[in-house]
């Protein structure tokens, strides 16, 4: 009677209640001596398969039992039996996060791929490794908020930033500028780094989404009062989590000597960076043959 005044359905009323029921469990004292149970006592880490024993009982992770050669509690040495209830156990439990402050509690699994993006680590702030003196540190989720109030020169809440930076021959770090795009619900880390051996300058966008090239990325780069020269690149965006994002041949790669021909009279490069969604692109159409088209190796073509 009570669903049906209220035009609940019953099944989003079982969910509900379980996310209640679930909620409480994972707060009670009971839940947390199984957390206590499951968790290393050397490295005071979660422990997974495999568990080790030793003749006495006493458990150990996997990585501290390769380290070791004698259990750390009693001194004697290890059983050849591997608990198998306590392995059970940690493929079952829901371990809260490690960062204070987080509520998540997920499968050990899901846990490890949630701790390095987790909103609440802690972090410093990532302007001072390009740019030198900002001291902040505090918890990821408020470092936006950080970067707007300190470094508003260097973010924006647009999907486009332009940009004039003074050309400088003494510098040595390799990442030039880095910026922050919020847009598209998404943010944005635009680095720019010269590569001085290989005589080029690149450009790379990274977001924290699994389906990155959903985002593109233009660099265009002009000259103030010369329409007639002009640099435009696009390229797809990348995921945070590529680890070999400046290999990646997705990203904008120009030669020194072409962008070196685009400072202006303050020796100055003025360059836009958009992001945009590919979805809303359009679709170049191939010229017909009655436009102006060369067929190269034509004799491949012919019917």
């Amino acid at each position: 009677m009570y669903l049906e005044s209220t035009n609940i359905p019953q099944d989003v009323d079982d969910k509900r209640g379980s996310k209640i029921i679930l909620s409480t469990l994972l707060e009670t004292d009971h839940y947390e001596s199984i957390i206590r149970d499951l968790t290393c006592t050397k490295c005071s880490k979660y422990m997974k398969p495999p568990i080790h024993l030793c003749v006495d009982g006493h458990s150990i992770c996997g990585p501290c039992y390769n380290k070791s050669f004698q259990c750390h509690v009693c001194k004697k040495e290890f059983s050849p039996i591997r608990s198998a209830v306590l392995e059970s156990l940690a493929n079952k439990v829901l371990f809260p996060c490690t960062n204070a402050g987080c509520p998540k509690h997920a499968t050990l699994p899901q846990l490890e791929r949630h701790t390095p993006h987790c909103q609440f680590r802690i972090i410093n702030c990532f302007m001072a490794r390009v740019y030198g003196e900002c001291t902040w540190e505090g918890r990821a989720g408020e470092w936006m908020d950080h970067c707007f109030s300190e470094h508003k020169s260097r973010v924006t809440d647009l999907p486009f930033i332009t940009v004039k930076d003074k050309w400088d021959a003494k510098r040595t770090e390799p990442i030039l500028n880095y910026f922050l795009l919020r847009c598209f619900d998404k943010v944005f880390n635009v680095y720019q780094i010269y590569d001085k051996r290989g005589g080029r300058m690149m450009w790379t966008v990274l977001v924290n989404d699994e389906n990155a090239e959903k985002y593109y990325f233009e660099i265009d780069i002009f000259l103030p009062n010369l329409p007639s020269k002009r640099i435009v690149y696009r390229r797809p965006c990348k995921c945070e989590k590529d680890a070999d994002f400046l290999e990646h041949t997705q990203n904008v790669y120009i030669p020194v000597e072409n962008v070196f021909s685009m400072l202006d009279e303050s020796e100055s490069t003025n360059f836009i960076v958009r992001i945009g969604e590919v979805e809303n692109l359009p679709l170049l159409d191939t010229p017909t043959d009655s436009e102006s088209r060369i067929l190269l190796n034509a004799e491949d073509h012919k019917d």
